[in-house]
């Protein structure tokens, strides 16, 4: 006699794309998927937005934006939902001084370069500060490094490991891309696949183990109580250190969570009246950088994109009072571009209540436990996010791949459950018919 065994139900919370990444596997294996996010919209702090620009159709990226060396798991994807990549025309890593023109983009990557290998070769964690002390460079060439080191993590060299030069600050002239449309559309192309399963407007409040013998989690939302066999976090970091979700933890979580350092950032859009060159200038004082890039009509979009990082960069840019003194700063470094009126458009993601920050980066001393503990369930919760990822920490591809690591692992306890109920029933049977 065979028992029927219903599939397990699984909680994702977030549909950002480590949840979506997380929940598409799950649903394909056969779980009983429910999504739960906050906002009105899924993608996270992948948001693109479209802005008509002259009677041109422009799609900005108001969060997450370039498709990097490395991107195997989002390329993947893309490909499976049939989404075409588009080379921007110029380089992330690469970017020109705005007020110090003598310190060329070839000698700031000669220096990102030198920093990189002499992080690699101490054996022992260091910040991007000592590394930048070690070094001992020419102060224009120390400054413009730091600033271009604190945008691109959006934190302080102190408070960052130098592990980050490997990766979001790094300084190989590499090609950077986008999904034609937006990079939201892999998001929404995610969501297609899941349907109904996709809850939107379901604020968490808390997750709770059961102790029950079998392993449950209550998820209480803004609309009740739900019991799931197994629950997937992929929240944003300061959410979850902020008190603002209660999830299970353990000591070695926290222990590993307090090592990650959120960073902070916004960007600004400003439209043009005609159409740029492809361009990347970093502004050292200002602690923002600005671009102009190929869309995915094959020519440069008649928009200035600019990234401001680090609590410092948010400070000297006053984007706590809106955009002027930013749209004065860029206009300023960049009077090459012929802007027009056109209202601007700023993204601010430290202020927002279900992000609090832009994307996290490791501190110094970051250990491969803490990893271990990022990524251990705690009961029947597992966790994802670009946090929980070790090598592509901060960035898409690292939510991607924590979703798709969480969804292996409850994939691999709900078989192991499964096992063990079928092995009980078989064991019933058997007793009956003594």
């Amino acid at each position: 006699m065979t028992t029927h065994t219903p599939p397990r139900r699984v909680a994702v919370l977030g549909a950002g794309f480590a949840g979506l990444a997380a929940a598409t596997k799950l649903a394909d294996a056969g779980l009983d998927v429910t999504v739960l996010e906050a906002r009105g919209r899924v993608g996270g702090r992948v948001w693109s937005q479209h802005l008509d620009v002259a009677g041109r159709d422009c799609v900005v990226e108001r969060g997450a934006e370039f498709i990097l060396d490395g991107y195997s798991t989002f390329a993947a994807l893309a490909e499976q939902h049939s989404l075409r990549l588009v080379d921007s025309g110029m380089s992330y890593y690469v970017r020109e001084l705005a007020e110090t023109p003598e310190v060329t983009s070839e000698v700031l990557s000669h220096a990102g370069q030198r920093a990189a290998a002499l992080a690699r070769e101490l054996e022992r964690p260091v910040s991007v500060e000592e590394i930048l002390q070690l070094l001992d460079l020419p102060m224009a060439v120390d400054q413009a490094l730091r600033a271009r080191i604190e945008v691109s993590a959006a934190t302080a060299a102190d408070l960052v490991t130098a592990e980050a030069l490997d990766h979001v600050a790094s300084f190989e002239p590499l090609p950077s891309y986008r999904v034609a449309g937006g990079n939201q559309r892999l998001a929404v192309e995610m969501y297609r696949t899941l349907g109904e399963r996709v809850h939107c407007c379901e604020v968490v409040r808390s997750v709770e183990n059961i102790d029950d013998g079998r392993g449950a989690a209550v998820v209480r939302t803004s609309s009740g109580e739900h019991l799931f066999d197994h629950v997937v976090v992929a929240l944003p970091l300061t959410v979850l250190t902020g008190g603002h979700v209660y999830v299970p933890t353990s000591d070695a979580r926290d222990e590993a969570l307090a090592r990650l350092r959120q960073g902070h950032a916004a960007k600004l859009h400003l439209p043009l009246r005609s159409t740029p060159s492809t361009s990347a200038v970093l502004s050292v004082p200002g602690r923002f950088w600005t671009w102009t890039a190929v869309d995915e009509h094959d020519t440069v979009a008649p928009v200035m994109n600019s990234f401001a990082g680090s609590e410092h960069g948010l400070a000297a840019m006053a984007v706590d009072a809106g955009p002027e003194q930013w749209i004065r700063a860029a206009r300023r470094i960049r009077n090459d571009l012929d802007f027009n009126e056109q209202e601007p458009l700023l993204s601010t993601w430290s202020d927002d209540p279900f992000s609090l920050g832009a994307y996290a980066t490791h501190a110094p001393g970051t250990t491969v436990e803490d990893q271990t503990a990022l990524e251990a369930a705690v009961g029947a919760v597992s966790f994802a996010g670009e946090y929980a990822e070790a090598e592509f920490t901060g960035l898409m591809e690292g939510a991607l791949r924590s979703g798709i690591r969480a969804a292996q692992a409850v994939l691999a306890a709900a078989r192991g459950e499964s096992d063990r109920t079928g092995a009980r029933t078989d064991e019933v049977h058997r007793a009956g018919t003594r």
